[in-house]
């Protein structure tokens, strides 16, 4: 029962006159109201990304010659329900999400930014999550800027600041590509062929065994004297949990600082999403679930491994994926150590005890990387929606390993 009936209900004695007199319609006059057509402007508008459509230039333009007519709140009403079937261009949804915050609707901001990946929007999504007081979000949101551009527009700004407010001593310093650290030369009976990764604590190096002839990936940490209980650490670990998807331990001297570990010949996933390796990429199942396997395997063992991240997930030569530096893990309920930029929850960043649900994070921020890496609108909008659970409110996010599998079964067809 519609509003008018009940209004004809309650006034019985009012006639189609009357209800003309005072500026109300008739019933005959509600019956022949239809909704507004939409405008052709509008209509194509919408049709974007789809064949036929506008390119995204065109699209933003479009939306922009709307802003301020009377189509304007039709329009992000039909743009903000299209963002939530396919994936919208980054462009038109910081464009939107703007235009919902000079609406004053911040939490529909929110929402149709989170659909996008790119920095200006991961800033803003920043700026709105400091506005609602949650500045370890904030913080999660501009280390993903940084992690891309150090130099973008205020990120460095923010990052300092949200880190003074929530009481952080020291700044993250991540090593730009090309940076020089003095690595020792391994005391280690390999010959090294060439340097493959570096990082604040160590270098890894591709090395061949002289006795065995067998290929192995060298970690030499740069401080040995320092660091000889995290290297023990790292390797007692991972001996620990030893199982597939878990990378092997051959051997180490903590005296001298190196430990032998598994050779991946497909390198870092780090390096194939840099270099939009379509190749390994694709499927994303191949790789996904066993590293969503492996990480069931470390949870179930008790432990979180804190440094889930491209640079720390290798390739088989079949593509599976190997999850490697057990250097940070702890176990579940113990302090949570210090992370790597753009991949520590925003729960880790309040100080939460190891979580298995804080691995399931950094998870879901490797697919994001994949997918903006692949580009390809399909796979996005079929994996886009689970990445966005693993990353987003901590209450929806998988528990741990077993439940990140089982959730992922179903959208990636096993």
């Amino acid at each position: 029962m519609g509003f008018w009936d009940l209004f004809k209900k309650k006034q019985p004695d009012v006639g189609t006159s009357a209800l003309r007199d005072v500026g109300m319609p008739s019933s005959h006059d509600l019956a022949g109201l239809q909704p507004a057509p939409m405008p052709k402007e509008l209509e194509r508008l919408l049709r974007v990304g789809l064949p036929g459509g506008p390119t995204d230039g065109e699209a933003v333009a479009a939306f922009g010659a709307l802003r301020g007519t009377p189509d304007e709140g039709r329009a992000v009403e039909e743009l903000a329900r299209s963002a939530q079937m396919r994936k919208l261009p980054d462009e038109l949804l910081l464009t939107l999400g703007a235009t919902l915050l000079d609406r004053g609707e911040p939490e529909g901001a929110t929402r149709v930014l989170s659909a996008a990946s790119c920095s200006p929007a991961l800033v803003l999504l920043a700026d709105l999550a400091e506005r609602r007081g949650d500045l370890p979000t904030a913080l999660s949101f501009i280390e993903r800027v940084l992690l891309r551009d150090l130099d973008h527009p205020g990120a460095r700004e923010r990052h300092r600041r949200w880190r003074a407010q929530l009481g952080f001593d020291l700044e993250h310093k991540p090593i730009a590509a090309g940076a020089t650290v003095v690595a020792r030369e391994p005391d280690a009976p390999f010959d090294l062929l060439r340097e493959v990764g570096r990082g604040g604590a160590a270098a890894v190096y591709q090395a061949v065994d002289r006795e065995l002839g067998r290929h192995v990936a060298l970690k030499v940490y740069h401080q040995p004297e320092r660091d000889r209980p995290q290297l023990a650490h790292e390797a007692r670990v991972a001996v620990m949990l030893e199982g597939a998807g878990i990378v092997r331990v051959f051997d180490l001297d903590p005296d001298h600082g190196w430990i032998a570990l598994e050779w991946a010949p497909a390198g870092a996933l780090r390096e194939q999403i840099r270099a939009r390796d379509l190749g390994r990429l694709l499927p994303l199942d191949r790789w996904a679930l066993p590293l969503a396997s492996a990480l069931a395997r470390v949870h179930e063992a008790g432990w979180v491994h804190h440094d889930v991240k491209p640079a720390n997930v290798l390739l088989s030569r079949t593509n599976a994926a190997i999850l490697t530096d057990f250097g940070t893990a702890r176990r579940i309920g113990e302090p949570s150590p210090p992370g790597s930029l753009g991949y520590v929850s925003p729960e880790r960043m309040k100080g939460r005890a190891s979580d298995p649900r804080d691995d399931v994070y950094g998870f879901g921020r490797i697919l994001e990387d994949v997918l903006e890496a692949i580009g390809d609108e399909q796979v996005v909008a079929r994996y886009r929606p689970f990445a966005a659970t693993c990353t987003g409110a901590d209450v929806d996010r998988p528990a741990d390993g077993r439940a990140l599998v089982k959730r992922m079964r179903a959208p990636l067809g096993a």
